[in-house]
């Protein structure tokens, strides 16, 4: 007798249990990119839908739909992130005929055109007329241009494997076609220019443009969620795409939370002693505003005193910790430093300490008068409101702004070169091309650092004199790099010696800062390079006996940073005779580069203050005396402004007011805003003496 009909399905149904996987598989039928953004069944935190988004997701600026200048963002394995121009013809049909899902370009040319129309840019010819509402970038459009976008990507996990393999093949093909050091070939947009295009990346009707690295086009771009990018996102060059998405305020939170993040794990291991009682002093304990339910203690910086080559001290939390902004969460840090009753907290910041420090080691050179070189004359005497000053002059030449241009001025001084400049403008002006940075930065130097001249060596002023060259000299004797060649040329073909040194000495001439330069690279090569105010040596390891001409920017830079360190040292003495000699309560408490804060008791905050400008005057006086000057110019005798506060701020009368501190420093923590004295004020207040009781 025959089973039954419903048990043979039965069994066949049993049969097919080894066509199921091993383990249970995660929302099969869907997308990779998808299921990652999905809790599992088995996690006991589970929800259904997508909720596991987060900033260091790859699909994260897709589901965004984030665009840089109208254009929207691409990840390749090979570049970084990236984004894609449309107006591209030459690739539309796939070699093969692929089965590769077809970019959705069309959509693509419409996201940059109405960013165009925002704009009230010209509309590129080469795109399309618009598409109809079907082909539109509605929320339904965004997750199907995301889909059909990811699927472009190599796949993960061994995922479709062939199509894998033959994208693979087909991606060496490409990269056979390209340049031996993969660098874009012809095809490219005649309405945009930028990184690119890297045509390896064959998006159908697009080219491929990498974002812009702060350390130079060659390096890729991790994530366009990074702090460089903060700026971007301010000036509306990287925003959020059209729809639903809440994607604008989403970039927001991220720009508001990207101090916190980056700063929390420092802030939270800070070493913190909390006092007793007993512990603290009388002025503290016995004073009206002491709070006996309050908790006081200190932190104790955790600072490397001599870090760096140039002595500069090393701390990675407080050295480094940014200024209050509204828009910044934990950016009032530095104010949550405050005094205990009975104190208060007095310090300054030094006026243009590298500047004038660079400044008056070229005047040294020159003519020994302050003031006698234009870049001497211009620390002196430039005010920022009449645009005189280095920095307004810098961005004139070159159309830049004021804060950018302080930005290339002190590179410059630390020795940094054009192709630091051409990398900083073009990160600071994206739209810039390399030849446009270039010509900047060119432009630049010639202004401010001059052009190389060189002296002739015995063996090159021989060869002048025996072969009758004709040479053009400057005043210094100095000849260009054209009569150089010149020399060397002539001396070859009418001489058997295979090589003459006809350059002695190189020198700058013809710019604002030359005069400086030529004196920091005499100290750089000097055979044991020291500072010359007090006289420290280099690290052995940088002398010219043991590296030659290697690492100069080192160590021009060291020249400048460590003559900073000198003024610093002598403040710092300087305050502890004068505070020790007039018996002023107060201490050293910390010093961040060229500022320095002393915590002092109350009663002699006006004492310190007129310490610290005396202090001023002494130091900057030993400086031009070192360097053969016997006289001070005022303006850069004594402190524009000493601050006497009850908070660690950048200026006396910042409120911090951040989005985790929102009524601010007056409101939430009672303290007011602190006094901003110029010497005058000082002198008026104490009778001009450090004596106690006048």
């Amino acid at each position: 007798m025959a089973p039954p009909a419903g048990r043979v399905v039965l069994e066949r149904l049993k049969e097919t249990v080894s066509l199921l996987p091993k383990r249970r598989q995660h929302l099969p039928g869907h997308p990779g990119w998808y299921r990652k953004l999905c809790v599992k069944l088995s996690d006991p935190d589970w929800s259904p839908g997508p909720g596991l988004i987060s900033l260091q997701m790859r699909v994260t600026p897709k589901l965004m739909g984030l665009t840089w200048d109208g254009f929207p963002l691409h990840y390749s394995d090979r570049h970084g992130w990236g984004y894609l121009v449309p107006g591209r013809r030459d690739n539309l049909e796939l070699p093969g005929g692929s089965d590769e899902p077809i970019c959705p370009y069309r959509v693509i040319e419409s996201v940059y055109r109405e960013h165009c129309e925002r704009r009230g840019k010209e509309q590129p010819e080469c795109l399309e007329i618009p598409l109809s509402e079907d082909f539109m970038l509605t929320d339904g459009g965004l997750w199907q241009m995301v889909e059909e976008l990811s699927c472009l990507e190599p796949l993960d996990n061994g995922i479709e494997e062939e199509t894998g393999a033959r994208r693979s093949k087909q991606k060496k093909t490409e990269e056979d076609s390209l340049d031996p050091e993969g660098s874009p070939s012809e095809s490219q947009p005649t309405y945009h220019h930028g990184n690119g295009p890297y045509n390896d990346v064959n998006i159908p009707g697009c080219w491929f443009f990498k974002l812009p690295h702060k350390d130079g086009n060659a390096n890729n771009v991790g994530s366009p969620f990074a702090k460089d990018f903060l700026s971007k996102m301010e000036d509306g060059t990287l925003q959020a795409g059209p729809g639903g998405t809440n994607a604008t305020r989403a970039l927001e939170i991220n720009k508001m939370i990207s101090f916190w993040r980056n700063a929390q794990k420092r802030i939270s291991s800070q070493q913190v002693v909390w006092l007793k009682k007993g512990e603290l002093p009388r002025t503290v304990s016995r004073n009206p505003d002491f709070d006996e339910e309050g908790q006081y203690g200190a932190i104790l910086p955790q600072v490397i005193t001599a870090g760096t080559v140039t002595r500069r001290a090393v701390e990675p939390t407080w050295l480094t910790a940014s200024n209050a902004r509204r828009d910044r969460v934990g950016s009032e840090l530095k104010a949550m430093i405050q005094v205990p009753p009975g104190y208060h907290l007095v310090g300054a910041d030094v006026d243009s300490q590298e500047l004038w420090i660079a400044a008056i080691l070229g005047e040294a050179n020159f003519a020994r008068m302050h003031g006698c070189t234009a870049f001497g004359w211009m620390t002196l005497q430039g005010k920022k409101s009449q645009g005189t000053d280095l920095h307004s002059r810098t961005a004139a030449a070159v159309e830049i702004s004021r804060e950018h241009a302080k930005v290339f001025n002190y590179g410059r001084i630390y020795g940094a070169g054009r192709p630091f400049a051409e990398r900083l403008l073009m990160q600071f002006n994206h739209r810039l091309s390399q030849p446009q940075a270039a010509e900047k930065a060119r432009q630049m130097y010639a202004v401010t650092k001059g052009v190389r001249r060189y002296r002739l060596s015995e063996e090159g002023e021989w060869l002048v004199k025996e072969l009758q060259i004709p040479v053009e000299r400057e005043e210094d004797g100095s000849v260009s790099l054209l009569d150089v060649r010149k020399i060397q040329r002539l001396a070859s073909r009418n001489s058997a010696h295979s090589k003459w040194e006809v350059v002695g000495k190189r020198v700058w001439a013809g710019g604002t800062e030359s005069e400086m330069f030529n004196k920091l690279e005499n100290i750089a090569h000097s055979d044991t390079p020291r500072t010359p105010v007090l006289g420290c040596r280099i690290s052995r390891a940088l002398e010219p006996s043991v590296v030659k001409d290697e690492f100069i920017t080192s160590r021009v830079n060291w020249v400048v940073q460590s003559s900073a360190v000198d003024y610093l040292h002598l403040m710092l003495v300087c305050m502890r005779w004068l505070f020790e000699e007039f018996d002023i309560d107060g201490r050293f408490c910390i010093s961040i580069h060229d500022e320095v804060r002393y915590l002092v008791r109350s009663e002699d905050r006006y004492r310190a203050a007129l310490a610290l400008q005396i202090t001023n005057l002494l130091t900057r006086s030993m400086f031009a005396s070192k360097l053969g000057m016997q006289d001070l110019p005022q303006s850069v005798a004594f402190f524009s402004a000493v601050d006497i506060d009850q908070c660690l701020r950048k200026e006396v009368n910042m409120d911090c007011a951040t989005p985790s501190n929102p009524t601010g420093m007056e409101r939430r923590y009672g303290i007011p805003q602190g006094e901003a004295l110029d010497i005058y004020q000082i002198i008026e207040i104490t009778k001009g003496s450090l004596a106690k009781g006048k």
